[in-house]
Parts: structure tokens; sequence; C-alpha cells
């Protein structure tokens, strides 16, 4: 264990020097939902329906799901790293070491996570700059939450990405599987505002529960049945991510 430990700290330190020196795609992943919030957001003050906030409160309800949609697309595109290490040959020259094989897996997907709280840290700035108010405690919850979603689609990417063993592939597939999710989990507006037959298919996609707990974790309803219903769907997809993955990526560098 204390190997496994070191070893994840190294490859963690490693991949966050790596990261920094591509501010860019930090600053890309973060731009489309700064966009939302400061483009989309003030259009909800004027709307009304079942689920909606009113006046002011209307971000407490919006901000939530953009934490949502930085931690899926910001987690689901982290295999186009693997794919490249892969093909500079960067994994079998660190199999040859005697570094732990999971904490290849855990320190990438540590170093993913951070990346992730701080774009979620920056995109709260911004909603509070902008009036949001929500519960202290609701919103660490809501951040665990954020974190526990950008684990999954990191995991999620990094099976693709061993499966498909191609860029443009791996990019495609992504789409195709985030569209959705995205579409049906009432990320940018409440599901309650949906027709019966999609408010049924919503009870599907797992990222609805996610986007379910964290906007009542936010606007301080934390005795809702959503906040550990969104915990516990994320933590079981996690758990079988993981025992699907685990075996594909010790394959690779053995």
């Amino acid at each position: 264990m204390r190997a496994l430990l070191r070893d994840t700290a190294a490859l963690y330190r490693f991949g966050m020097h790596e990261a920094m020196n591509n501010r860019a795609w930090i600053v890309l992943g973060l731009s489309q939902p700064v966009m939302w919030l400061v483009l989309f957001g003030p259009l909800l003050g004027s709307l009304r329906g079942p689920g909606l906030a009113t006046d002011d409160d209307q971000l407490s309800l919006f901000v939530p799901g953009l934490l949502m949609m930085v931690a899926l697309f910001g987690s689901m595109f982290m295999g186009l790293g693997l794919l490249a290490n892969l093909r500079c040959g960067m994994l079998e020259r660190l199999a040859a070491t005697p570094v732990s094989r999971f904490a290849l897996l855990t320190g990438a997907i540590l170093r993913d996570a951070t990346l992730l709280l701080g774009q979620a840290l920056v995109l709260l700035a911004v909603g509070a700059a902008m009036g949001l108010r929500s519960d202290p405690l609701g919103t660490v919850l809501t951040l665990v939450l954020v974190l526990l979603v950008g684990v999954l689609g990191a995991a999620t990417s990094y099976g693709l990405a061993l499966v498909l063993r191609e860029e443009s592939t791996l990019a495609g597939a992504v789409n195709v599987l985030t569209m959705p999710l995205t579409l049906v989990s009432g990320l940018l507006l409440p599901i309650s505002l949906a027709p019966g037959w999609l408010s049924g298919l919503a009870r599907a996609d797992p990222l609805y529960y996610a986007v379910e707990g964290a906007r009542h974790a936010m606007t301080g309803n934390l005795g809702a049945t959503a906040v550990p219903v969104g915990f516990a769907v994320t933590g079981a997809l996690i758990v079988l991510v993981a025992l699907w993955v685990t075996p594909k990526f010790r394959k690779v560098i053995v």
C-alpha cells in the first residue's frame, strides 16, 4: 500500500506538471460553461414553470448543471491523452520500471480530478459575481459529487480509448455518448419542464441523478432523497467502470 501511494503521488506530480504546461486545454474546457453562465443564465430570470426558481434564485438551479457539464466534458476526452501516451511509448517505458501498475491509472485520475476541481471553483466564482446564492455545506457536497462524476467520466474515457485505440474514433464515440446524457439529464433546465415521456427517459440517465442531487444540495435541501441517490448512483457506476477498465489497463502495460 505504501508503494502504491508513493507511486501514485509521483505520477500525480508528473501529470500536474504536464497539464500546467498545456494551460490552453484547461481554459478551453472552461470557456463553454462560463459562456453558458454569462450569456444564457440571465435569460432564466423571466422563465417560469414547475421546478424553476424565481428572480435571483435561478442561478442556484442553473450553476449545478453547468458544474456537471464541466465534469462530463472535461473528463470524457481524457482518453485522448492516454492514446497519445500509448502511441509515443510512454506507458511501455513506465511499465519497465518498478512503478505500481495500478498507480499509472490512479495517478492520472487524481490529476484529472484536481484540474476539474480548479475549473469548478472558477465557475462558482463567476456565478457568485453574478449573484449566485448557495448553501455552504451543500456547495461542498456538490463539489464532491462533481469530482465523482469527473472520475467516472475519466475512467470511462480511458476504457473506451483502450477498446477503440484511435483518436478520431474515440472523439466520435464520446460525442455520441455525451449528447443524450446531456440532453436527457435536465442539465440546463429542470427535467420537470419536460413532457412525461422525456421525464421517464431521464430516469435511465445516470447524469440526471447527479444533476438533481447537486441542485438540491446547493439550494440547501440536504434532506432530499435526491442527494444520497445522486452519490449512490455515481459511486456504483464508478465501481462498475473500474472493474471494466482495470483489467484492460493491466493488459496494455504488461
